[in-house]
């Protein structure tokens, strides 16, 4: 190989380029610029070294077999087949994987002879900062406006104006009454004890412990007041996330764990919770008082005003650079709030598996690298406040420094009087808490804005399964089905579903078959309309389903899925999931359709028996049955059957059949099934590989292909058969007890 690359590079290709692939990792796995130029009829690999641009390898396009994209470690790679090797054409970056995904359709149409497709080229950087953006995200955390986030945080305070105007009213009030006593101080110290006005001694003496008795009354009125507003907003606030969820489909959760959904709910509302409750209070009232206090202070004395007035600029120019620095820091935090939380998540969800494979210490070190992050993320946010926290006090003690020297001065030149100093004693020790509540108004507006966005992230992702807006009614479905040019991947550089062309028509039974990977579910997915196809459609009763109204469709489609999820709750209410209202002869009739009525009896409360957390306390056939119930209760017009017959024994999946029969009977049916028996009452077979649909017939159609993808799965089913019936009988030594003749010779006759 190498003397025909040699060859080949003595005699560089002059020919216009089809594509060029940029990259940012040369062959050697380092970082560097290095590029892919396709022409009709090579594809030449250069990189940039000190001396300058080099060509490295050049390959005939004719050669290239079967190009595609491979994960590396955060690196992705471009490969194909020239003859029996596999060449790297080039590598790049886990953060190129899009580009290399479309320079692989784009290589693919070359070799064809085909016109380029168009491709959606957007790099994943944001257009303000050219930082990468997340994941699962188009929100730069670095460039949100916060001044937007915290409005439309107090958008949901819009319902209660008036508690609003009554929260202003109550926040100038207290700031009025706060500015009383070091006016009166003055009074008692120049006019009572200076010049011995004795009659203005008990008047100021009550106007003082007036003003407090009023300050502590507006406190309360206004913590109560806020604590009104705050829980009122944090509820809108969960409501809102909520009902997002909701709508949002499942390719949303698909790029998401548990515990980081979780984070936003918990984690993220309680923290904009807080801010609404303890922080906005503090935050009006201090800063009215840090406003107020230096205009008392300008009027009673301007000159010694000035000069005390002096370091506050610095102080807010420092508190404008912390708040910055500290929002890095909070996301940073929330991150691995989320990355804990789904950590922790997945190993109580798994605890069986855990157990099972001896995982505890494995598990118990993972999750301690969790903690430690998570500590770690939480001491640089704690360390930046201890730093700044000294600075502030520094600050308010060098305020005192200049009130002292500058108003002793004037004091002693008669340009101040001695009350007039005490006043500005007790302003400077009232802006003193402004002042040191910065640092803290800081961490609540940089923990609570951080929150918010993070929390309006997710209230303004786009909602790919929606509700059309001139949504077409179809009360009585009649179970059309009709898949024309459908193409899926659950990301933009992954094809799932390639190009499947499929009809059904109402009330005919089809089985889906092939090997894991081959694309089944993801096409009842779409079929469900869990995710829209990316390229062609979807057309039931000759309408399309993107233009169906979802409330019509769903309400008469079923599905009995491989995993049964259950409700924590009882028997009855899932059975009832889909017919709340349904009476309790109805939810009997179900489960005696579903042969789920006899087990069900034999708990000690009946359908009232709680079936635990995902039906733990139910066994894998009783889940299903309960599912089929379910599905019998909702008397859909469509069903959808994947895998119902999956991980259970020979007699449960016998009950099962029994149950499927009274469930499929005048329905549009599609069903899945790796026991290829299962599906004997199919009317057609649909053999899908690679995301597309290889074959279709009987099953004595299919048979007749030998070489055919139905023919080998049956002959490999058929095989496993054996093996395990000669275990069986090796274990048993003779025993008959525990085989299965009549199922063997079902699988036999499957092939025959």
């Amino acid at each position: 190989m190498a003397t025909t690359l040699t060859s080949q590079l003595d005699n560089p290709i002059e020919e216009k380029p089809r594509f060029t692939l940029e990259s940012d990792t040369l062959s050697n796995g380092r970082l560097g610029k290095s590029k892919l130029v396709v022409t009709d009829t090579h594809t030449l690999r250069y990189e940039v070294t000190p001396l300058g641009e080099e060509l490295i390898a050049s390959y005939e396009l004719s050669s290239i077999k079967d190009p595609r994209v491979i994960d590396l470690i955060d690196a992705v790679a471009l490969i194909a087949e020239i003859g029996p090797l596999r060449v790297e054409l080039l590598r790049g970056t886990s953060r190129r994987g899009l580009a290399f995904s479309n320079a692989q359709r784009k290589l693919l149409a070359v070799i064809a002879h085909e016109d380029i497709p168009d491709v959606d080229e957007k790099e994943r950087v944001c257009p303000k900062c050219g930082r990468p953006l997340p994941k699962d995200s188009d929100i730069c955390e670095h460039c949100v406006n916060k001044g937007q986030t915290l409005r439309r945080l107090f958008r949901y305070a819009a319902p209660f104006k008036s508690r609003l105007v009554w929260a202003t009213i109550l926040v100038f009030a207290g700031t009025l009454f706060d500015l009383v006593p070091p006016l009166v101080t003055a009074h008692l110290v120049d006019d009572v004890f200076t010049k011995r006005k004795v009659t203005l001694f008990l008047p100021l003496m009550l106007l003082l412990v007036g003003a407090r008795l009023m300050s502590m009354i507006v406190q309360i009125a206004r913590g109560r007041n806020v604590a009104f507003l705050g829980s009122r907003m944090a509820i809108s606030i969960r409501s809102s996330l909520f009902e997002k969820y909701q709508q949002l489909s499942l390719s949303f959760y698909d790029r998401r764990n548990v515990g980081s959904i979780m984070s936003r709910m918990t984690n993220d509302t309680s923290a904009v919770y807080d801010v609404l409750v303890d922080g906005v209070p503090v935050i009006l009232n201090q800063g009215v008082l840090l406003i107020g206090i230096p205009i008392a202070m300008l009027i009673m004395n301007w000159h010694v005003a000035v000069w005390v007035l002096l370091p506050v600029p610095l102080v807010l120019l420092a508190v404008r650079w912390f708040r910055k620095r500290m929002h890095r820091v909070w996301s940073r935090v929330w991150h691995q709030w989320s990355r804990f939380g789904g950590a922790l998540n997945g190993v109580l969800q798994g605890t069986r598996v855990v157990k099972a494979f001896h995982g505890e210490q494995r598990e118990v070190n993972r999750f301690g690298r969790r903690i430690r992050e998570l500590a770690e993320t939480n001491y640089l946010a704690e360390s930046n406040w201890a730093t700044f926290f000294p600075g502030i006090t520094f600050a308010v003690a060098f305020c005192g420094f200049i009130v002292w020297w500058v108003g002793g001065q004037a004091v002693l030149g008669d340009t101040m009087t001695l009350g007039e100093l005490m006043a500005f004693g007790g302003y400077l020790a009232m802006m003193a808490q402004p002042m040191m509540m910065l640092q803290r108004i800081v961490d609540w507006t940089t923990r609570s804005l951080t929150a918010g966005e993070r929390i309006f992230e997710i209230l303004d992702t786009p909602v790919d399964v929606e509700e059309p807006k001139d949504a077409v009614s179809i009360p009585n479905l009649q179970g059309a089905i009709r898949f024309e040019n459908v193409h899926f991947g659950y990301d933009k550089t992954r094809e799932v579903i390639r190009g499947v062309d499929l009809e059904v028509k109402p009330g005919e039974m089809i089985g889906l078959v092939g090997k894991s990977g081959s694309g089944k579910t993801t096409l009842i997915s779409m079929l469900l309309r869990f995710y829209d196809p990316t390229q062609g459609k979807v057309f039931v009763d000759g309408t399309d389903l993107t233009q169906i109204s979802l409330e019509d469709y769903r309400r008469q489609v079923g599905a009995v899925l491989q995993e049964s999820y259950l409700f924590p709750g009882s028997i009855r209410d899932n059975i009832a999931y889909g017919r709340p209202n349904c009476t309790m002869d109805e939810i009997i009739g179900a489960a005696k359709a579903a042969n789920a009525h006899d087990f069900i009896a034999g708990f000690p409360d009946g359908y009232d028996t709680y079936v635990g957390e995902r039906g733990q306390r139910l066994s894998g056939g009783e889940r299903q049955r309960i599912a089929i119930a379910r599905a019998i209760l909702h008397n859909p017009k469509v069903l959808v059957l994947d895998e119902a017959t999956a991980s259970v024994d020979t007699e449960t999946e016998r009950m099962i059949q029994e149950a499927l029969e009274n469930l499929v009977t005048g329905r549009t049916v599609i069903a899945i099934a790796h026991r290829l028996s299962t599906l004997r009452a199919a009317d057609r077979l649909v053999v899908m590989d690679e995301g597309k649909v290889v074959e279709v017939g009987t099953h004595d159609e299919l048979l007749e292909n030998p070489d055919g993808v139905y023919t080998k799965l049956v002959r490999m089913q058929l095989e496993m058969n054996k093996v395990k019936q000669n275990f069986m009988d090796a274990e048993e030594d003779g025993d008959d007890e525990g085989t299965d003749p009549e199922k063997a010779e079902e699988d036999t006759a499957t092939v025959r």
